[in-house]
């Protein structure tokens, strides 16, 4: 028997997020909706970030913030909206960005 891949699905739900820090850092992300609740979504996410800063060296604004502030820093999640399929997400995020223009983000500015 032969198994079919499954189609990814487009009708997901994501999360556009923000993180602030005690320096009024601002980064806004984006991520998929996998776990029960959209929090909980978020701290997945950003458990990815903060080990991605700790394991590669990337010169991205946020993982450098990490870095030097550290990674026990405290960081405020806000959940912005939760947004049904990835095209309208990724739109939505783009102009949430453009609009608040956060200091940790270094694309669409």
């Amino acid at each position: 028997m032969v198994k079919k891949r499954r189609t990814p699905r487009s009708d997901c739900n994501y999360v556009i997020y923000k993180m602030t820090d005690e320096f009024e850092n601002v980064y806004i992300g984006l991520t998929r909706k996998t776990a029960s609740t959209p929090l909980k979504s978020v701290k997945i996410r950003w458990g990815k970030h903060l080990s991605r800063a700790k394991r590669d060296d990337l010169k991205r604004p946020l993982y450098e913030t990490i870095r030097k502030n550290g990674f026990e820093h405290r960081w405020k999640k806000e959940i912005i909206e939760v947004v049904r399929g990835r095209k309208k997400a990724y739109e939505r995020e783009r102009e949430i960005i453009i609009a608040k223009k956060p200091n940790l983000n270094m694309q669409y500015c």
